[in-house]
């Protein structure tokens, strides 16, 4: 594992960012000149490379991070504006209750045709700025603060598991009593990949790390909702239920013309089923 720590003295926020090798195609570049122009500038920053899986990286920085609140970012993302960090903060101090602070995530100006039919196909890619603080499962890994205490307090992330992170830290944090929340105002940048190869391979990676959690930690698998304000009561449903719908929602997609979402509901789909007979977990555990 290496890890590059910009800042050094005691600072009120440190941000996260893992990441395989740094750069991302020049993602964190970009992400990281973002982070430079933020209006509040009271941050370190790790970014955590060469570590899986990704709740790992995340544990690794959080053991070196100084500051008070930490704040998450994929290393895909990119702020959309100067004030996130700002919003972020604010929106922490303005409620003690609150354990996760995210920010919604939108199309970015200098996005393709191909992402922006995607982002309008998958809500979760697209999300409406809030302008008030809402409960929401729309906070995520891709930008959200959360205090450093609360994050200890609740176990840190799962290092067990290769996907559902967001789901799970999210259903621990209610568990625990705190709100999960969209901060007013703040938004970034996370399109969906940029073509059909991109996209169908990141749904079949994602199918098979559903296999994976399924397989060997099903009580890490929870429902996750396309509305903001969704109901987040239901957070475990049944296999059962869940195969049931599949084919609903893959005749849905059709139906609206979707053809993009019905495309990867596929490529999910075969990955779930590579990973229900070929995931080992051993393939995790040697990166925990």
């Amino acid at each position: 594992m290496s890890e590059e720590n910009l800042v050094s003295e005691k600072p009120r926020v440190s941000v996260i960012i893992p990441s395989w090798d740094g750069y991302r195609d020049g993602c964190v570049p970009r992400l990281l000149e973002s982070i430079e122009s933020q209006t509040f500038q009271d941050f370190e920053t790790h970014v955590v490379k060469g570590v899986s899986p990704q709740g790992k990286a995340i544990n690794d920085g959080a053991a070196r991070a100084l500051g008070d609140i930490l704040i998450i970012l994929d290393d895909d993302s990119r702020l959309a504006d100067e004030t996130v960090f700002q919003k972020l903060v604010g929106t922490l101090d303005a409620d003690a209750s609150i354990g996760m602070a995210g920010a919604s995530i939108v199309v970015p100006p200098d996005a393709s045709g191909f992402q922006r039919r995607a982002a309008r196909q998958f809500p979760r890619f697209n999300t409406p700025v809030v302008d008030a603080i809402a409960d929401s499962d729309f906070a995520c890994h891709g930008c959200c603060a959360i205090p450093a205490r609360v994050f200890a307090e609740v176990g840190r992330e799962r290092q067990d598991i290769i996907r559902g992170l967001d789901p799970d830290l999210r259903v621990r944090l209610r568990a625990a009593g705190y709100r999960v929340v969209l901060a007013p105002g703040a938004c970034i940048y996370h399109p969906l990949p940029n073509g059909w190869g991109p996209l169908l391979r990141t749904f079949f990676r994602n199918g098979f790390g559903s296999a994976y959690a399924r397989k060997f930690h099903p009580d890490s698998v929870y429902e996750t909702h396309e509305k903001p304000g969704a109901d987040t009561s239901r957070a475990r449903i049944s296999l059962g239920y869940r195969a049931m719908r599949f084919p609903l929602r893959l005749a849905r997609a059709l139906l609206r013309a979707q053809f993009l979402r019905f495309a990867a509901y596929l490529a999910y789909a075969c990955g779930y089923f590579w990973g229900v007979f070929c995931a080992k977990e051993e393939a995790v555990g040697r990166g925990a």
